[in-house]
């Protein structure tokens, strides 16, 4: 198989992955944000911020330097195996501690709150150690390019967890409901993945390669800390100053306002920096890698985010049941936000792809110094608004820079940019302008639980067929996509020869 056709089967796999996973995981936070209040969803929120922090130093850094790394894999993925293990383990016992205080800090206004998100955050990091079991043997199918491997784990393990967040929430188990969910599916996963990688560890350890790793991942390690810093700094200070309720509005703003970036920059993400890895030698290549996966991160991200921000009141409204009508101009701030980061995302792993992944430090620096300074002044001046007009204004400054440094490695030229970007952007707006005057007609005599999918799947297919017309590189790799996937059921389903 080509590379070029082994690159599009597996964004088609981690796709079909994220678009399953995505569409049950909004599903469920709608059911969750009609049954729950919005001070339990706070408090989720609350105790799902601080574990994540906790959570950067889970792996060490160690899944991207092993994919990055040429030789010894696989005494590399034993010495990972044991230490991200180990680590996780010493980590919980931190959280543990520490649970307490961070309670206090963020729930003090709601009586009774400090000691419910205790408990919270000790059980939801569980799932930390949990997933330290599946880290290795996933990095090593992410690093072969395996994705269609990981795909049935993933949703087994995501649609489990949340039927049961659903059902728990149905039997009135608040923030529990949430919680065991979140648990579920990262016993489940763990335990799956080990049936589709062939990999098995032998618990040794090397100090060698174990420093080797560590200076790789080390620089991975500060670059997301700094980006956890950026990101949840407005999440922290909306806790802190404004209470759960106000976290859980612009909680549910935020998530879907970053579709772009948490669902469509990643899956590129996982799928394009081990195929940076494996061309970072040739300029050339690497340049016209990066450019296609760029142009396909923003074929998704302008037509998600346009429809997102036009379409933001009425499904605040719909969807959440008219408790969040404070987070809609968030919301479109927001949507800004997550389409800058999305497509500059596929730009930190060529930093990383070609041996600069502390410029994701240094860039990430610079944001998290602007943030601290600005983001109470922000608060104060229009509360949510606020902040995420200033997360706006940060990431798009973010993505200028991101890009002049990309330039740097590959080499491209800048009407490049322009001819890829522009087009997208004014396809995209027009659809989604059109689109919405259509759901206003069609809701007056349809449900819109059925109407605002249909308005949205409608302005999306406009667009996409407009680009399919326009960008003869689109329909190459959507015919390449298509080809190669009808090979895999032709191989899969072709009757066995018998011999007589």
């Amino acid at each position: 198989m080509s590379f070029r056709r082994e690159v599009g089967l597996g964004l088609f796999w981690v796709t079909v992955s994220a678009i399953a996973l995505k569409g049950v995981s909004m599903v469920r936070d709608m059911v969750l944000a009609r049954w729950l209040l919005p001070d339990e969803l706070g408090l989720v929120a609350t105790a799902t911020m601080a574990v994540s922090a906790v959570e950067l130093f889970a792996e060490l850094g160690f899944s991207s330097a092993l994919i990055y790394r040429k030789h010894d894999t696989d005494t590399a993925a034993n010495t990972a195996f044991v230490l991200v293990i180990v680590n996780c383990l010493v980590l919980y016992g931190i959280a543990w501690v520490v649970a307490p205080y961070v309670a206090h800090f963020f729930a003090y206004k709601v009586q009774g709150a400090t000691e419910l998100l205790t408990r919270v955050l000790r059980v939801l990091a569980l799932t930390m150690v949990m997933a330290s079991f599946g880290e290795v043997p996933l990095t090593l199918l992410t690093k072969s390019l395996g994705f269609k491997k990981r795909v049935l784990p993933e949703m087994i393990a995501g649609l489990s967890g949340t039927a049961l967040s659903i059902s728990l929430a149905f039997m009135q188990k608040g923030v529990w409901s949430i919680v065991y969910g979140r648990v579920l599916t990262s016993l489940l996963m763990s335990i799956l993945v080990w049936f589709f990688c062939d990999w098995r560890p032998k618990f040794t350890l090397s100090k060698q390669v174990a420093k080797e790793l560590w200076d790789y991942g080390r620089h991975i390690i500060g670059s997301q800390v700094l980006v956890f810093g950026i990101t949840n700094i407005d999440n922290a200070m909306v806790a802190r100053y404004l209470g759960p309720a106000s976290l859980g509005g612009y909680w549910l703003a935020y998530k879907l306002s970053n579709l772009p970036a948490t669902e469509i920059g990643r899956v590129v993400g996982r799928v394009m920096f081990p195929a940076y890895s494996r061309v970072q030698g040739d300029l050339a290549r690497l340049r016209q890698v990066f450019l296609t996966s760029a142009k396909f991160v923003a074929l998704v991200a302008f037509p998600v985010a346009t429809i997102t921000m036009v379409f933001a009141p009425d499904f605040m409204d719909v969807a959440y049941g008219g408790k969040y009508p404070f987070a809609v101009p968030a919301l479109q701030w927001l949507t800004i936000y997550g389409l800058a980061r999305a497509i500059a995302g596929t730009m930190g792993s060529v930093f990383k792809a070609g041996g600069k992944p502390k410029w994701l430090v240094y860039i990430a620096t610079w944001r998290l110094v602007t943030m601290a300074l600005l983001l109470y002044p922000a608060m104060r001046w229009k509360d949510l608004t606020g902040v995420a007009i200033l997360s706006a204004v940060v990431a798009m400054v973010d993505f200028a820079i991101s890009l002049t440094l990309t330039n740097r490695i590959i080499q491209a030229r800048w009407i490049s940019y322009v001819r890829t970007f522009v087009p997208m952007a004014v396809v995209a707006t027009v659809t989604a302008l059109a689109a919405h005057p259509f759901y206003l007609w069609l809701v007056r005599y349809v449900h819109p639980f059925v109407t605002m999918p249909l308005s949205g799947a409608l302005a999306l297919g406009i667009y996409l067929g407009i680009m399919y017309a326009y960008d003869p590189e689109v329909r190459q790799v959507f015919g390449q996509v298509v080809n190669g996937l009808a090979s895999e059921l032709r191989r899969h389903f072709r009757a066995p020869v018998v011999n007589q």
